[in-house]
Protein backbone atom coordinates (compact mmCIF):
# COMPACT_ATOMS: atom_id res chain seq x y z
CA UNK A 1 0.00 0.00 0.00
CA UNK A 2 1.23 3.48 -0.87
CA UNK A 3 0.66 4.93 2.58
CA UNK A 4 2.88 7.71 3.90
CA UNK A 5 1.11 8.47 7.17
CA UNK A 6 -1.02 6.37 9.52
CA UNK A 7 -3.43 8.39 11.64
CA UNK A 8 -4.94 6.68 14.68
CA UNK A 9 -8.07 7.35 16.61
CA UNK A 10 -7.28 6.90 20.31
CA UNK A 11 -10.32 6.27 22.51
CA UNK A 12 -11.65 2.80 21.72
CA UNK A 13 -8.98 2.16 19.08
CA UNK A 14 -5.62 2.28 20.85
CA UNK A 15 -7.06 2.44 24.38
CA UNK A 16 -9.85 0.33 25.81
CA UNK A 17 -12.68 2.54 27.09
CA UNK A 18 -14.17 -0.47 28.88
CA UNK A 19 -11.07 -0.53 31.12
CA UNK A 20 -12.69 2.45 32.86
CA UNK A 21 -15.35 0.11 34.28
CA UNK A 22 -13.39 -0.80 37.42
CA UNK A 23 -12.67 2.87 38.10
CA UNK A 24 -16.37 3.66 37.77
CA UNK A 25 -17.24 0.79 40.12
CA UNK A 26 -14.87 2.09 42.79
CA UNK A 27 -16.07 5.68 42.47
CA UNK A 28 -19.77 4.78 42.63
CA UNK A 29 -19.39 2.15 45.33
CA UNK A 30 -21.66 -0.46 43.80
CA UNK A 31 -24.72 1.79 43.65
CA UNK A 32 -25.29 1.02 39.95
CA UNK A 33 -24.09 -1.42 37.30
CA UNK A 34 -20.73 0.14 36.31
CA UNK A 35 -20.82 -1.34 32.81
CA UNK A 36 -24.25 0.09 32.05
CA UNK A 37 -23.26 3.43 33.57
CA UNK A 38 -20.11 3.58 31.47
CA UNK A 39 -21.95 2.61 28.28
CA UNK A 40 -24.45 5.43 28.84
CA UNK A 41 -21.70 7.93 29.65
CA UNK A 42 -19.72 7.03 26.54
CA UNK A 43 -22.78 7.13 24.29
CA UNK A 44 -23.81 10.54 25.62
CA UNK A 45 -20.22 11.81 25.30
CA UNK A 46 -20.21 11.00 21.58
CA UNK A 47 -23.76 12.29 21.13
CA UNK A 48 -22.85 15.63 22.70
CA UNK A 49 -19.83 15.99 20.40
CA UNK A 50 -22.20 15.56 17.45
CA UNK A 51 -24.73 17.99 18.91
CA UNK A 52 -22.35 20.86 19.60
CA UNK A 53 -20.83 20.50 16.13
CA UNK A 54 -24.26 20.64 14.48
CA UNK A 55 -25.24 23.62 16.64
CA UNK A 56 -22.11 25.50 15.59
CA UNK A 57 -20.30 25.82 18.91
CA UNK A 58 -17.34 24.10 20.50
CA UNK A 59 -16.06 22.98 23.90
CA UNK A 60 -13.03 20.81 24.50
CA UNK A 61 -13.54 17.08 24.95
CA UNK A 62 -13.06 17.19 28.71
CA UNK A 63 -15.94 19.67 29.02
CA UNK A 64 -18.11 17.49 26.77
CA UNK A 65 -17.21 14.48 28.90
CA UNK A 66 -18.18 16.31 32.10
CA UNK A 67 -21.54 17.30 30.60
CA UNK A 68 -22.15 13.71 29.55
CA UNK A 69 -21.23 12.53 33.04
CA UNK A 70 -23.65 14.95 34.69
CA UNK A 71 -26.43 13.68 32.44
CA UNK A 72 -25.58 10.07 33.29
CA UNK A 73 -25.52 10.74 37.03
CA UNK A 74 -28.98 12.30 36.80
CA UNK A 75 -30.27 9.44 34.66
CA UNK A 76 -29.19 6.93 37.31
CA UNK A 77 -30.52 9.03 40.16
CA UNK A 78 -27.10 9.67 41.67
CA UNK A 79 -26.22 12.82 43.57
CA UNK A 80 -23.73 15.04 41.79
CA UNK A 81 -20.70 16.37 43.64
CA UNK A 82 -17.50 18.02 42.45
CA UNK A 83 -15.45 15.33 44.16
CA UNK A 84 -17.29 12.50 42.42
CA UNK A 85 -17.08 14.20 39.04
CA UNK A 86 -13.37 14.89 39.44
CA UNK A 87 -12.76 11.28 40.47
CA UNK A 88 -14.63 9.84 37.51
CA UNK A 89 -13.04 12.22 34.99
CA UNK A 90 -9.55 11.26 36.22
CA UNK A 91 -10.26 7.76 35.00
CA UNK A 92 -9.91 8.88 31.39
CA UNK A 93 -6.25 9.57 32.08
CA UNK A 94 -5.83 6.02 33.37
CA UNK A 95 -7.28 4.08 30.45
CA UNK A 96 -5.44 0.90 29.58
CA UNK A 97 -4.13 0.24 26.08
CA UNK A 98 -5.10 -2.86 24.18
CA UNK A 99 -2.30 -5.41 24.33
CA UNK A 100 -1.62 -5.12 20.58
CA UNK A 101 -1.24 -1.36 20.96
CA UNK A 102 1.82 -1.96 23.10
CA UNK A 103 3.35 -4.54 20.76
CA UNK A 104 2.42 -3.36 17.27
CA UNK A 105 2.70 0.44 17.46
CA UNK A 106 6.50 0.25 17.93
CA UNK A 107 6.76 -2.03 14.88
CA UNK A 108 4.58 0.20 12.74
CA UNK A 109 6.64 3.25 13.71
CA UNK A 110 9.69 1.63 12.10
CA UNK A 111 7.94 1.58 8.72
CA UNK A 112 5.53 4.53 8.79
CA UNK A 113 5.08 7.99 10.20
CA UNK A 114 2.40 7.79 12.90
CA UNK A 115 0.00 10.46 14.16
CA UNK A 116 -3.01 10.61 16.41
CA UNK A 117 -6.22 12.13 15.04
CA UNK A 118 -8.64 12.37 17.90
CA UNK A 119 -11.51 14.15 19.60
CA UNK A 120 -9.34 14.37 22.71
CA UNK A 121 -7.12 17.32 23.50
CA UNK A 122 -3.48 17.16 22.48
CA UNK A 123 -2.30 17.38 26.09
CA UNK A 124 -4.63 14.62 27.30
CA UNK A 125 -3.64 12.26 24.51
CA UNK A 126 0.08 12.98 24.84
CA UNK A 127 -0.12 12.34 28.58
CA UNK A 128 -1.99 9.06 28.11
CA UNK A 129 0.50 7.80 25.54
CA UNK A 130 3.43 8.90 27.69
CA UNK A 131 2.04 6.99 30.68
CA UNK A 132 2.38 3.75 28.69
CA UNK A 133 5.68 4.56 26.98
CA UNK A 134 4.06 5.09 23.58
CA UNK A 135 4.41 8.82 22.99
CA UNK A 136 7.77 8.60 21.27
CA UNK A 137 6.40 6.42 18.49
CA UNK A 138 4.14 9.23 17.28
CA UNK A 139 5.54 12.23 15.45
CA UNK A 140 2.32 14.27 15.39
CA UNK A 141 -0.72 14.81 17.60
CA UNK A 142 -3.72 16.15 15.71
CA UNK A 143 -6.82 17.13 17.64
CA UNK A 144 -10.25 18.58 16.92
CA UNK A 145 -9.24 21.57 19.04
CA UNK A 146 -7.25 22.73 16.00
CA UNK A 147 -10.42 23.23 13.94
CA UNK A 148 -13.05 23.69 16.71
CA UNK A 149 -15.38 21.01 15.43
CA UNK A 150 -15.69 17.30 16.17
CA UNK A 151 -15.49 14.21 14.05
CA UNK A 152 -16.97 13.22 11.65
CA UNK A 153 -16.58 16.71 10.12
CA UNK A 154 -14.30 16.54 7.05
CA UNK A 155 -12.35 19.46 8.55
CA UNK A 156 -10.97 17.13 11.21
CA UNK A 157 -9.64 14.52 8.79
CA UNK A 158 -8.10 17.21 6.59
CA UNK A 159 -5.87 18.21 9.48
CA UNK A 160 -3.32 15.78 8.01
CA UNK A 161 -2.77 18.32 5.24
CA UNK A 162 -1.08 20.54 7.82
CA UNK A 163 1.58 17.85 8.06
CA UNK A 164 2.16 17.93 4.30
CA UNK A 165 0.11 14.83 3.47
CA UNK A 166 -3.04 14.55 1.41
CA UNK A 167 -5.97 12.57 2.77
CA UNK A 168 -5.37 10.00 0.02
CA UNK A 169 -1.81 9.42 1.31
CA UNK A 170 -3.09 8.79 4.82
CA UNK A 171 -4.48 5.61 6.32
CA UNK A 172 -6.95 6.37 9.09
CA UNK A 173 -7.32 3.59 11.66
CA UNK A 174 -10.38 3.59 13.89
CA UNK A 175 -12.52 1.14 15.85
CA UNK A 176 -15.55 3.45 15.82
CA UNK A 177 -17.90 2.82 12.86
CA UNK A 178 -19.08 6.45 12.74
CA UNK A 179 -15.43 7.59 12.63
CA UNK A 180 -14.73 5.15 9.81
CA UNK A 181 -17.65 6.61 7.85
CA UNK A 182 -16.39 10.13 8.43
CA UNK A 183 -12.86 9.33 7.29
CA UNK A 184 -14.06 7.56 4.14
CA UNK A 185 -16.34 10.49 3.38
CA UNK A 186 -13.37 12.86 3.70
CA UNK A 187 -11.42 10.89 1.08
CA UNK A 188 -9.06 9.02 3.37
CA UNK A 189 -7.88 5.47 3.00
CA UNK A 190 -9.39 3.79 6.01
CA UNK A 191 -8.87 0.71 8.15
CA UNK A 192 -11.78 -0.38 10.29
CA UNK A 193 -10.16 -1.98 13.33
CA UNK A 194 -13.24 -3.94 14.30
CA UNK A 195 -12.43 -4.81 17.91
CA UNK A 196 -16.04 -5.24 19.05
CA UNK A 197 -17.61 -7.07 16.13
CA UNK A 198 -19.84 -4.15 15.18
CA UNK A 199 -21.23 -3.71 11.66
CA UNK A 200 -20.34 -0.69 9.58
CA UNK A 201 -22.73 2.23 9.41
CA UNK A 202 -25.32 1.80 6.64
CA UNK A 203 -24.17 4.83 4.68
CA UNK A 204 -22.45 3.21 1.71
CA UNK A 205 -19.03 4.34 2.99
CA UNK A 206 -16.77 1.29 2.91
CA UNK A 207 -13.24 1.19 4.36
CA UNK A 208 -10.38 -0.17 2.30
CA UNK A 209 -9.37 -2.59 5.06
CA UNK A 210 -11.21 -4.33 7.87
CA UNK A 211 -9.23 -6.22 10.50
CA UNK A 212 -9.80 -7.49 14.01
CA UNK A 213 -6.46 -6.50 15.53
CA UNK A 214 -3.38 -4.35 14.98
CA UNK A 215 -1.38 -7.53 14.43
CA UNK A 216 -3.64 -8.32 11.50
CA UNK A 217 -3.25 -4.77 10.17
CA UNK A 218 0.55 -5.05 10.37
CA UNK A 219 0.37 -8.22 8.32
CA UNK A 220 -1.67 -6.46 5.64
CA UNK A 221 0.69 -3.48 5.48
CA UNK A 222 3.81 -5.68 5.44
CA UNK A 223 2.76 -7.56 2.29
Amino acid sequence: MDVRLIAFDVYGTLFDVSSLRDHVARALGGSVDPGAFLDTWRLKQIEYSFLVSLMGWFEDFKSITVRALRYTLKLYGLEESSGLIDSLIRGWGELKPYSDTLTVIPRLSERFRLATLTNGSRDAISSLLDKWGLRGYFTDFLSVTDVKIYKPSPKVYRLVERLGFSVSQTLMVSSNPWDVAGAVNAGMRVCYLNRRGLPLEELGLEPEIEVGSLDELYGVLAR
